[in-house]
């Protein structure tokens, strides 16, 4: 049998090469391919398919007909002077009230992320890291890389001892980066003055909030752990029970932190007491030093081209923006669009390619400081090239591939461990901010510094045994974090990304191939089934409220797929499309968060 893939040089090559699609080419029922020995070609298939007798090399790329982005849907907000989408509501109205008072997407961001602080704390922070992409109208998107560095003095021996403590505790603790972050975004393109966007998160902890549901519930699933550091204990919890929904959630002294950063900048967080405070907390696994040292960067993201869409990716140290691009790239190259996207043979190659791209997630994508400067450009490139995934490990229509045989570690990735939160920012100007931020797990290391309020990240915890990504002292962790904003004929028409761990590509990529080639409205896009396939475990998941159909399962079932017994939630895509002036945001229910819009700034 031949496998589905297109020749390298044929199926790789840049979109800007393929002609304009024929208004007939609405009509092709078939792909253009080169049957399998004498055997018939199959078409595509509906929802129920079974899998075909034979497989098909194709041959050609084919966009197929033009891609129109729909708006959101009766149940999305919509705006014309800007639109903010979070997790939180406090944090989505803090960062209207920046759009309200002039100020840009960047503005809007930064406040919000800023609140989700103080009202997400088991993801949104100051003491973790994260992604940014910054667009302006007619204009390449920026990349911010504020992930977390390992503490300068991170070798083998401690990173054994950080993963044997279950990654909770100071080891863990990697150099937060989200201050800088936020910072350079906002000296770079924002229009406000920086107190003016921490006001509201400062209001917020110093006045207090009540707890919202999706809080209580993280603050509740995290409490046996919390309660064994005092700090944790004394903001999360009322005496030995944790905090729970609609009860007062009191921050003072994050409220101090917040305000040595809006007067000082970045030296109010990575120097002076806040510095020492964090060093004392982690018992000097983390020094004063090695805060002092941090520089959040610049980057150009990464780029992939699907039916005339252009995507801006998180680059490198973000492996889930690689992985992203790379599951678009062979979806593109095996012209899967042509399924209908609820259909076993669409699902199929999308678990197929996303169980191929996670292998280069896991096993090869390194902090791309670490490389020399004559050898970066060239290992970036084939960090970012499919082709060598389908000629290496080919992609059967009719059976999947089991994961043991497509890479040598996969028993040793066996033995390896991995809360995320995205927000996603529209201006009237049409700038746009796709920005997701981590602790790594749920409240980081379980660890506050006294004094700050800063709950601190166990993202040392993401460096790996094997592969390229193996613990360095100084040097960024991968992350999956998958910010990423779509174009069409040079216009922003999506604002993508969400939390997740190592499902965050899945996700992102799924709603995406809703959007282009299942022509859902966002609000359906973001609300239909996702699956998932992370190479290691050898399974795939889907969502128990969501399911896809059973005939659809059974069929995967058919062609060799099996499915994992978890199932919980994929994902919390808090996304925006923009058609013409309107910009369509869409919070995921699976989260609860809040999508509004700007009325006219004063």
């Amino acid at each position: 049998m031949k496998p589905v893939y297109l020749g390298l040089c044929a199926l790789f090559c840049a979109s800007a090469c393929t002609p304009t699609p024929s208004k007939d080419a609405a009509q092709r029922a078939k792909p253009q391919v080169v049957p399998s020995q004498s055997a018939p070609v199959p078409a595509p298939s509906g929802s129920a398919s079974t899998a075909p007798a034979q497989d098909a090399a194709l041959v050609a790329p084919d966009p197929g007909p033009r891609v129109q982005i729909r708006p959101g849907g009766a149940r999305s907000t919509q705006g014309e002077h800007g639109v903010v989408v979070s997790v939180e509501k406090h944090a989505t109205r803090a960062g209207v009230q920046m759009l309200e008072a002039g100020g840009n997407a960047v503005d809007a961001a930064v406040a919000t992320a800023y609140a989700l602080a103080v009202t997400h704390p088991s993801a949104g922070n100051l003491g973790g890291g994260g992604f940014a992409l910054v667009k302006a109208p007619g204009k390449p998107a920026v990349f911010i890389d504020f992930r977390e560095t390992a503490p300068a003095a991170l070798d083998r021996a401690r990173f054994r001892k950080l993963i044997e403590a279950r990654a909770q505790g100071p080891l863990a603790v990697g150099v937060p980066g989200t201050v800088a972050g936020l910072e350079l975004a906002r000296e770079r393109f924002a229009k406000l003055p920086r107190k003016t966007l921490l006001a509201p998160a400062i209001r917020l902890a110093k006045r207090g909030h009540r707890v919202g549901h999706r809080a209580g519930l993280t603050i509740g699933w995290a409490w046996y752990a919390l309660r064994k550091d005092t700090a944790a204990k004394r903001i999360f919890g009322r005496g030995d029970a944790a905090l729970k929904s609609g009860e007062l959630l009191l921050q003072t002294d994050l409220a101090a932190t917040l305000t040595q950063i809006a007067n000082q900048g970045a030296p109010g967080f990575y120097a002076g007491s806040v510095a020492k405070r964090i060093e004392k907390a982690t018992r000097g696994a983390l020094s004063a030093a090695d805060l002092a040292a941090y520089r959040a960067a610049v980057r150009s993201p990464n780029h992939v081209n699907y039916r005339g869409l252009d995507l801006e990716v998180a680059a490198p140290p973000s492996a889930g923006g690689i992985t992203l691009a790379l599951i678009i790239d062979q979806m593109r190259a095996l012209r899967a669009w042509q399924y209908p996207r609820d259909s076993v043979d669409f699902l199929h190659l999308f678990l197929e390619s996303s169980r191929r791209a996670q292998t280069r997630r896991r096993f090869s994508v390194q902090d791309p400081d670490a490389l020399t400067a004559d050898t970066r450009e060239r290992v970036l490139a084939t960090w970012r090239d499919a082709a060598p995934l389908l000629q290496a490990h080919p992609i059967h229509l009719d059976r999947a591939t089991p994961s043991k045989e497509i890479h040598p570690l996969y028993e040793a990735a066996l033995a390896e461990l991995e809360h995320t939160t995205h927000l996603s920012v529209v201006d009237k100007d049409g700038m746009a901010v796709s920005i997701t931020t981590t602790l790594s797990s749920g409240f980081g290391a379980k660890l506050v510094a006294p004094g700050t309020g800063v709950v601190l990240n166990n993202s040392v915890a993401s460096f790996a045994s094997m592969g390229d990504n193996v613990p360095v002292g100084g040097q960024r962790t991968t992350s999956s974090m998958s910010p990423a904003l779509v174009s069409q004929d040079g216009k922003l028409v999506a604002v993508l990304g969400s939390p997740g761990g190592d499902t965050i590509p899945s996700t992102v990529a799924q709603v995406f191939f809703n959007l282009a080639d299942g022509q859902m409205s966002l609000e359906d896009a973001v609300d239909a089934p996702r699956l998932h396939h992370g190479f290691v475990p050898d399974e795939a998941r889907y969502e128990r409220r969501r399911a896809p159909p059973k005939s659809v399962l059974e069929g995967l079932t058919q062609r060799g797929h099996r499915f994992s017994k978890k199932k919980i939630p994929i994902g919390d895509a808090n996304n925006i499309v923009v058609v013409g002036k309107t910009a369509y945001g869409y919070a995921d229910p699976r989260e609860g968060g809040l999508a509004l819009a700007a009325k006219a700034a004063r």
